[in-house]
């Protein structure tokens, strides 16, 4: 909120933005309230970052709905400037329908309204809207379906023709194992017995598709997992712990843990500060 740099998930045309942010992690609140009890030895608490995944496969996902968004508008006769002002891009949610987001504070503690945050909707039916999500299981839509929000990232995979298991199939006779065009091609003309294995061994590897393919009724694949973006470590002997994290969409889960060698059950406070270094478009 400082930097004023922008609030898309994306650009015009859909390209996913990525914020590279610095997360500061510190293990006392704006009051400087700490731990609220003893601990054991060892005692650290660690705030990880969790993001969608940063790949093609969620570039071309977004682009595809920022595209579909556009048609179902067309389609309705809703010009451009028929939309809210704000409607440029679409606004997602990070794993599930009407999220809610941590609010920023001042200097007093007291939270930053920052405007009215709207998630994006489309209308698939006559009463039936569904929001997007970046993280979390999928919708199988191979039949009728109902959802309140669709992962985009499935949902984009499960609209794709299938790649086949092998992807580089040839019949046994072409081309020929005697081919003139091939031995000429070879830089020593190779015997036609290690030709053979050649092609042998060529398509017997990386010919198989390098992402978990969509399968009916399997609703909960790689592509819907969150991942680990960046982890910031405090410690009791040094209550500050600090990382750079590339968040995809802008979007991202936080979650604090508290760790001793005692295994002892504390609660603790803390302050999370986010500082935006930049912000690229998403190359996939």
């Amino acid at each position: 909120m400082l930097n004023r740099r922008g609030y898309a998930s994306t650009t015009r045309k859909g390209v996913p933005l990525v914020f590279r942010c610095k997360i500061d992690y510190y293990l006392q609140d704006e009051d400087m309230n700490g731990v609220s009890a003893a601990v054991g030895t060892d005692f650290a608490s660690t705030l990880d970052v969790f993001g969608c995944q940063n790949n093609w496969v969620m570039r071309n996902a977004a682009v595809k709905f920022h595209a579909a968004r556009e048609k179902m508008f067309s389609q309705a006769g809703i010009k451009k400037r028929d939309r809210g002002a704000y409607a440029h891009e679409i606004r997602y949610n990070y794993n599930a329908n009407a999220d809610t987001w941590l609010t920023p504070i001042d200097g007093d503690g007291d939270a930053f309204t920052g405007g009215t945050w709207d998630v994006s909707k489309l209308s698939l039916d006559d009463d039936a809207d569904v929001q997007l999500k970046l993280v979390g299981q999928g919708t199988d839509e191979s039949a009728d379906w109902s959802a309140s929000a669709l992962q985009i990232g499935f949902s984009y995979l499960s609209s794709r023709g299938q790649v086949p298991d092998d992807s580089n199939v040839e019949t046994s006779t072409s081309p020929t194992s005697r081919s003139a065009l091939m031995q000429l091609l070879s830089s020593d003309g190779p015997e036609l017995a290690t030709t053979d294995d050649i092609r042998t061994t060529s398509q017997g590897e990386q010919d198989n598709p390098p992402y978990d393919q969509w399968a009916d009724d399997d609703i909960n694949m790689d592509i819907t997992e969150p991942v680990l973006l960046g982890r910031a470590l405090a410690s009791l002997g040094a209550g500050y712990g600090s990382c750079i994290v590339d968040i995809p969409f802008g979007l991202a889960g936080v979650k604090a843990s508290l760790h001793d060698a005692a295994g002892t059950s504390v609660t603790s406070s803390g302050t999370v500060c986010v500082e935006v270094l930049d912000i690229y478009e998403m190359q996939g």
